[in-house]
């Protein structure tokens, strides 16, 4: 299977799964897919927005109490340098005491590694280590979700699969 760059995932306001992607080809270029689907991912990829709420709390520098607020809609990722380095932006919304409609959050851009390899690690410009393993954890629940790999109910759902 080639290589998968997803761009951008979010959930809409009407509960639909939107995808950016790009699928590198044969040949080392890259094409560009996207779609809004209807059908309900693994319940994985919901749980992996969710554990990102942790992030946006830390990156926005937040306080801790606030977490039960922050909703995850979506990430939007990049890649550059000479590795192919991962970046990031998340995108939640927080519920408000005194509004009706909700905050809209956006963390600052960072990246998983210095996008110049020669260039000395500044922190300020750097995901820490736990977010790149829930980024990359959401970014496989997409691939899995582009391949086809969705929320299913059973047919028998106390029993084991003969």
């Amino acid at each position: 299977m080639s290589k998968i760059h997803i761009k951008k995932t979010k959930v809409t306001k009407d509960g639909k799964i939107s995808m950016i992607w790009e699928q590198q080809t044969p040949k080392g270029s890259w094409d560009e897919y996207s779609f809004t689907c209807s059908e309900e991912p693994r319940p994985e990829f919901h749980q992996a927005l969710k554990d990102l709420g942790q992030d946006v709390i830390t990156m926005c520098e937040l306080p801790e109490s606030y977490l039960d607020r922050i909703t995850v809609k979506g990430v939007s990722y990049s890649y550059g340098g000479d590795n192919d380095t991962m970046g990031a932006t998340i995108s939640a919304s927080m519920k408000l005491e005194e509004s009706y409609q909700d905050l809209n959050l956006n963390t600052p851009h960072k990246a998983s590694e210095m996008y110049n390899l020669d260039t000395p690690e500044d922190e300020m410009q750097l995901l820490y280590s736990d977010c790149i393993e829930r980024l990359e954890a959401l970014h496989e629940e997409c691939e899995l979700y582009i391949k086809g790999d969705r929320a299913q109910g059973s047919l028998f759902p106390n029993n084991e699969a003969a």
